[in-house]
């Protein structure tokens, strides 16, 4: 049976080989890992690299002393614990060896019994040492803990970021747990599984998470789930940890949970239980024993992903209010237009194909879809008449028209969420080579919202009927568009974007069939488009 003290390591120096390897003997039935060296300057190197927790050291010895290396490892750490082995006649060594600290002294020939009493006061003090580590360690988990908490809600809350349902921080949670990205020396649980109730659906979903030996993991609908009567009251919670060889707490839902499982044919161990009202989790098969600072991980990251998925939700609520309201806009200023409001629909559909091929993200070119739909919100104060005038218009006419793109700025107003609709109502109209309007702007001095938005407009006007015009086919469209008629020239476009609409003639056919009876009114108000 090993010694009390086999969980500390220990290094022993001797110059004289008979009394070291009678002394090793002893030693090595008592600590799991024992260094031998034969004087001070290979314990010091043996110290220095594996630092073990006790040093039992002779004092006279050949290259350094015993006392000139315990000397230098109290420099390092002046809390070592070190013991002199001494003879009678090294009294002078002795006393200076207690003056630097040294812990204890045994008295040559060695008796095993004073040598073990020796290491043992040693090894409490060690061992005490320790606790109090490990308790400032705790602290400091605790504290990184909370840190990293609130960077998991930082990441996984960021602002217009759409995430349906919350399910986008629901895999990030699982994702952290799995990869023990809280504490690296502390691996997480193999497999985690957890169920939101949706109340509407009159049942539960329920999701089986587990990791993989390349650091992924996977996610898969669990569809042979126990019956568990989880409550949407959010004052029934629980949180336990349990590991192999417990008890289970009493905890019907934990229990129905557990019985389940067994059944399957799965066995569990070291498992953390959550649970929120409709929110339940189970973190299990840990490779280590659970404590309550996993307990507190889990919930922490529980409670984040629940007040996440209540933020998504109405952060959706918001946008799909927003984009109604926008769309509602641009249907007001279109109620004279004789296309009944499609026109901007497909508008926002080319300019979301336009952009994704010319390298916008998704998500600007799902903004850009939405918003293009203000682009002549400025409509609404030009009179209807004028609109509808089956004649050319005369220049006092014209002037009165071209004020639309200053209306729309003015109705849509600087605001930074509408920034990109200012831009493409304001400058809609202007050319490329500087021919156009309210501004004479031209090249890269439009926005590049603007450019795109004037090609998509004018493709879809050109194929509508008007007032002053009939709608013209798809290749009559692309032919006037690319080689010009007099009214539309090529040279008013970026040359960028119009190579890009040559790519994408026939996606623009699709489109324009595609809505060319939709009714606004029954569309998504996210911010968001088919032709994505």
């Amino acid at each position: 049976m090993r010694d009390p003290a086999s969980d500390l390591s220990l290094l022993y120096v001797e110059d004289d080989e008979n009394i070291r390897s009678g002394v090793e003997c002893f030693l090595k039935r008592r600590f799991e890992q024992v260094l031998l060296a034969k004087n001070g300057s290979e314990g010091l190197d043996l110290y220095q690299q594996a630092a073990p927790d006790i040093v039992v050291t002779d004092i006279r010895m050949p290259v350094m002393d015993g006392i000139t290396m315990a000397r230098n490892i109290l420099a390092e750490d002046r809390d070592a614990r070190i013991i002199i082995t001494t003879a009678y006649n090294d009294a002078d060594y002795l006393l200076e060896s207690l003056n630097l600290g040294v812990s204890q002294y045994v008295l040559k020939p060695i008796e095993h019994s004073k040598l073990h009493q020796a290491i043992m006061t040693c090894a409490d003090t060690v061992r005490s040492k320790k606790r109090v580590s490990e308790h400032h360690n705790r602290i400091a988990d605790a504290y990184r803990t909370i840190n990293s908490l609130i960077d998991f809600g930082e990441k996984s809350a960021k602002p217009g970021v759409s995430d349906a349902g919350g399910t986008r921080s629901l895999d990030t949670m699982v994702n952290t747990l799995l990869n023990s990205e809280f504490h690296v020396e502390l691996p997480g649980p193999s497999i985690v599984i957890l169920t939101v109730s949706k109340p509407d659906a009159g049942q539960a979903e329920w999701y089986w998470y587990e990791s993989s030996p390349c650091g992924s993991f996977g996610k898969y609908h669990y569809l042979d789930f126990p019956e568990l009567e989880v409550q949407d009251d959010c004052s029934e919670h629980a949180l336990y940890f349990v590991n192999f060889g417990d008890e289970l707490p009493e905890d019907s839902q934990l229990k129905a949970f557990t019985e389940h499982f067994g059944k399957r044919g799965e066995r569990y161990k070291n498992l953390v239980w959550y649970r929120n009202g409709d929110f339940a989790i189970c973190a299990l098969n840990y490779p280590r024993r659970v404590t309550a600072h996993d307990a507190t991980v889990v919930k922490g990251l529980a409670v984040q992903t629940l007040l996440i998925e209540n933020l998504s939700s109405q952060w959706s609520q918001a946008e799909s209010a927003f984009a109604y309201t926008v769309n509602a806009l641009a249907r007001a200023a279109e109620a004279n237009d004789e296309d009944t409001g499609n026109h901007i629909v497909r508008v926002g559909e080319y300019c979301a194909v336009l952009a994704r091929s010319m390298g916008f993200s998704a998500e600007k070119a799902r903004s850009l879809a939405l918003k293009s739909q203000l682009h002549d919100v400025g409509k609404i104060y030009v009179p209807s008449g004028l609109l509808k005038k089956p004649t050319r218009f005369t220049p006092e006419e014209m002037d009165i028209i071209r004020k639309h793109t200053l209306y729309g700025a003015s109705i849509i107003g600087p605001h930074p969420r509408l920034e990109m609709a200012y831009k493409m109502a304001l400058y809609h109209h202007e050319h490329w080579d500087g021919s156009g309007y309210p501004y004479g702007l031209s090249g890269e001095a439009i926005p590049i919202e603007a450019r795109i938005v004037a090609l998509a407009d004018t493709y879809d006007a050109l194929r509508n009927k008007r007032s002053y015009k009939p709608a013209f086919d798809h290749s009559t469209t692309c032919r006037i568009i690319e080689s010009g008629d007099g009214r539309t020239m090529p040279h008013h476009f970026d040359p960028t974007v119009l190579a890009v609409f040559n790519e994408l003639k026939p996606v623009f056919s699709e489109i324009y069939k595609q809505f060319l009876d939709v009714c606004p009114l029954r569309m998504g108000y996210q911010e968001g488009c088919n032709a994505l």
